[in-house]
């Protein structure tokens, strides 16, 4: 009979036979989510709340959520394509 895996305890970001280029990819990524998240709540989105100036035809409170969205999307593809 073998022996049973030990379950770690805490919480496991990443298993541990995980090569660090996968790590650093998908640290990289968490970054980059924290920042649009921080980017798109309060204390930095009411500075870009304006309906003036318009950036390409677009309030500038939309504008500013749009080029998150397409960080976050530019993201995305990003760690997909890398995986």
């Amino acid at each position: 009979m073998s022996e049973p895996k030990t379950i770690p305890k805490g919480l496991v970001l990443f298993p541990p036979n995980t090569p660090p280029e996968r790590r650093r990819r998908r640290l990289i990524f968490v970054a980059i989510l924290l920042v649009t998240a921080l980017a798109l709540t309060w204390p930095i989105y009411p500075v870009f709340s304006g309906a003036f100036p318009l950036i390409l035809g677009l309030p500038l409170s939309l504008a500013w959520i749009v080029l998150w969205l397409a960080v976050m999307m530019a993201a995305l593809i990003w760690l997909y394509r890398s995986e």
